[in-house]
């Protein structure tokens, strides 16, 4: 989806939710960070490409997991836009949710006819990603560069297009409606404007510029040198204030926690051999 779309998603979720501004615009900043991926001025375009970084390196389940434990609501932001991001199309290249796990696998099984790849008896993914329709329809930095495996999460819609407006309109039309139903609109927008321009000044700032340099970078033939400043600055600025909203997931008790990574390798170990021996092949 777009960014707007995810950032009035969340901000609408998270007045639903908790029933508080400061709390909401949080989740909303939350929402902003994973495309954060995108913006790849440090990088040459061709390594970006080669790469695959975006919808990748801050769209994965560690990444999400990582944000929950240093503040909880803007976890739940950025959890709300990996999951609709991964309703889209692969043209806009879904999401890599278990990346960089991902990446250690690099063969697959059938190609995009359905035949065997001839990838002799290596683990692999089951099948090829649909490369030439990603090479016809993603954008020039989106493109993979070779045939990949099958890796990333897909949905039927696309961005920019009804259903991604629809999550929009529809995000700022129950906005409008409950906040007029509760405290009144304009005294909500009030608060709004005062948490975002005031309280969160540093770090909303920040994310702006951050994503403006990006876009001008991508978009048109500027020098290197003042985008990266500028994103430099806008980072230092994002992880400034970030580092003031420390407020993580409670866990009752870490005993479950403690106990997932053992029984997860565990049962990877035993799933392994389990397939290895019925089916003589290891296949994802």
């Amino acid at each position: 989806m777009n960014l707007n779309s995810h950032i009035l998603l969340a901000l609408a979720l998270g007045l639903a939710l908790f029933h508080r501004v400061d709390l909401a615009v949080l989740v909303g900043i939350g929402a902003a960070i994973p495309d954060l991926d995108r913006e790849y001025t440090l990088l040459k375009r061709d390594i970006f490409r080669r790469m695959q970084l975006h919808r990748a390196l801050f769209h994965n389940i560690f990444f999400i997991i990582a944000l929950f434990l240093f503040n909880k609501y803007i976890g739940i932001g950025a959890l709300t836009h990996v999951i609709f991001d991964a309703f889209t199309s692969p043209s806009d290249r879904g999401v890599e949710l278990f990346f960089p796990l991902t990446r250690l696998i690099k063969e697959y099984k059938l190609n995009y006819e359905g035949k065997e790849s001839g990838r002799g008896r290596r683990p692999a993914w089951y099948l090829e990603d649909p490369t030439r329709l990603v090479e016809r329809t993603a954008d020039k930095d989106l493109r993979e560069p070779k045939k990949e495996p099958w890796r990333r999460i897909y949905g039927p819609f696309k961005n920019s297009m009804l259903v991604d407006w629809a999550v929009f309109y529809a995000s700022g039309i129950y906005i409008i409606l409950n906040e007029q139903l509760t405290i009144g609109f304009l005294n909500w927008l009030i608060q709004f404007l005062y948490v975002v321009f005031v309280k969160y000044i540093i770090i909303s700032i920040g994310i702006v510029m951050f994503y403006a340099a990006g876009e001008v970078w991508r978009r048109r033939n500027v020098g290197r040198r003042p985008i990266i400043v500028t994103m430099a600055i806008g980072f230092i600025l994002i992880l400034y204030q970030g580092s003031q909203l420390f407020s993580p997931l409670s866990i009752g008790s870490l005993e479950a926690v403690y106990l997932v990574i053992p029984s997860l390798a565990v049962g990877i170990i035993l799933a392994y051999l389990h397939v290895k021996m019925r089916k003589k092949e290891v296949v994802l």
